[in-house]
């Protein structure tokens, strides 16, 4: 019960991160791009069927852009092969993705120069407080000054290392984040999709790119990039 209700409690939670350009009746509007010349792909019904066309390439002919219309009912299927693969394989490569993030940036950090002047501050901090405690067993300092000075050096190694704390949480990298909700989502997601999912959709990618007339790119809300071919 408390997982069916962390499952219900998170899915509300993707419903409400939908902005209203992604809640309507066509999810790929401004989220398709060309690759060959960079224009936005527009819907086109012909005979029934549903396309997604370059603008420029409908514009101008192929003589200015040589990617044609792609069946609405292709790109579906290429983002389900997407989502099955990161459904299936995807979770272990991501949650290895955060874990590599979090190292990369914790070693950028700690090299930062910043960090390396409150690490000295800090050690010196506590090299006097070490050397005021052996002063004090010895009987070489008051025991008024003695706690006077160790409270003044503990409020500055508090003050010091809040601030490390502070610059190594200010990263604006948020693509661990990022890549946290996706695999939030991911989790919480069916396991098998029959068809396609306009939330899901909306929930994972963040633009498309037709690389060519039989590929395309899958930019997901973290950044990963991720081919799929087109199956005609």
């Amino acid at each position: 019960m408390a997982e069916y209700e962390a499952v219900q409690a998170l899915m509300e939670k993707r419903r409400q991160m939908i902005s209203p350009t992604q809640n309507t009746p066509y999810p790929f509007r401004q989220k398709i791009y060309c690759g060959n010349c960079g224009s936005v792909f527009r819907r086109k019904v012909v005979r029934g069927i549903v396309y997604w066309a370059c603008m420029s390439h409908e514009r101008h002919g192929s003589a200015y852009c040589n990617i044609t219309q792609i069946p609405e009912q292709e790109i579906q299927a290429a983002f389900l092969r997407l989502y099955h693969k990161l459904k299936n394989n995807g979770l272990q490569i991501l949650n290895r993705l955060i874990s590599d993030l979090q190292t990369i940036r914790n070693r950028r950090m700690l090299w930062s120069i910043d960090i390396i002047e409150l690490n000295k501050r800090i050690s010196e901090i506590s090299d006097r407080n070490r050397m005021l405690t052996d002063m004090n067993k010895a009987g070489l300092v008051d025991s008024d000054i003695f706690i006077s000075r160790t409270n003044e050096l503990a409020e500055q190694l508090r003050a010091a290392k809040q601030e490390k704390e502070r610059i190594m949480g200010a990263d604006n990298d948020d693509t661990i984040q990022k890549t946290q909700e996706l695999v939030e989502l991911l989790e919480a997601s069916p396991e098998f999709l029959p068809d396609h999912d306009d939330e899901i959709f909306c929930d994972l990618v963040e633009r498309i790119t037709a690389v060519s007339n039989d590929k395309l790119r899958f930019h997901l809300k973290n950044g990963l990039e991720l081919d799929e071919l087109i199956e005609r």
